[in-house]
């Protein structure tokens, strides 16, 4: 990347990966770069209009939402809305809770916030973003409070992995089927992950580094919903947490990492 990011947004879209504000160790950004697998390269974007770290984006037809975030001083529940075709940034309607450090995927017609900070506490609400009604609606919380968790869609389904409560790093994951807005709780990893890093590649869910509670980490596990268990597969070269994980269309190289302090994509699965 141009610029060094620390607690970045990371999402692909259309087979390129977008990295989205962040922390460079003396400001908050509200620069995108857009990194281009076939060329190899980053390429700067149009910058949000809230510079924050610790938000989270998700993608819905098409359009980038980053959502939520925080700086030295604010919880936002700010919502941006990125126009890939026009390089533009717009806003829509804010959430009803602000969320630092938040969770979000793309489901169905929605697009979910989930868990955060806001400001006081780690939080287990969840909302859902309609765009055709530019409206937030919240949706059954979940079990656990969590902020600095991974979020991701299996099989229809949303699942939240790790995070943080108040006190410490979390192992617990959780399901939510939005047929019947119903939350359980499925296998936990094997080691708490605040800060983790999701992505969901070939029908199982990967869990890449984060915090648990004494050091950073650079394991990575796997979710098997078939068997409902996590194994370790092949570390990542640096402990980190708050990293972006995006999986990009692009033969067997699919999970990418990025962040906390890297200034390239440096793993590779």
């Amino acid at each position: 990347m141009n610029s060094r990011r620390r607690h970045v947004g990371v999402i692909s879209v259309e087979g390129k990966v977008y990295a989205v504000g962040g922390h460079d160790g003396n400001e908050h950004l509200g620069s995108m770069e857009m990194f281009d697998p076939l060329t190899n390269k980053w390429m700067m974007k149009a910058s949000m209009n809230t510079k924050r770290r610790g938000i989270a984006l998700a993608s819905l037809g098409g359009p980038i939402y980053a959502i939520g975030g925080l700086d030295d001083n604010t919880c936002f529940n700010d919502v941006e809305r990125y126009d890939i075709e026009s390089d533009q940034w717009s806003t829509v309607a804010p959430m009803n809770t602000p969320r630092g450090g938040v969770g979000s995927v793309a489901l169905v017609n929605h697009v979910y916030a989930v868990g955060g900070n806001d400001g006081v506490a780690s939080l287990s609400s969840v909302e859902r973003y309609d765009p055709h009604l530019d409206k937030w609606i919240e949706v059954k919380e979940m079990g656990q409070r969590r902020a600095g968790n991974g979020v991701s869609e299996l099989h229809g389904c949303l699942y939240v992995v790790g995070g943080f409560d108040d006190n410490s790093p979390l192992s617990s994951v959780e399901r939510y089927d939005p047929r019947s807005n119903k939350w359980d709780y499925v296998a936990p990893l094997t080691t708490p992950r605040g800060g983790v890093g999701i992505a969901t590649v070939m029908g199982k869910i990967f869990a890449v580094g984060g915090h648990n509670g004494n050091s950073y980490l650079n394991t990575v596990e796997s979710f098997d919903p078939v068997l409902n268990k996590w194994e370790l597969v092949g570390p990542v070269s640096h402990c980190r947490a708050g990293a972006g994980v995006a999986v990009c269309d692009c033969l067997i190289s699919q999970i990418r990492d990025l962040g906390h302090g890297s200034t390239n994509v440096v793993d590779c699965m």
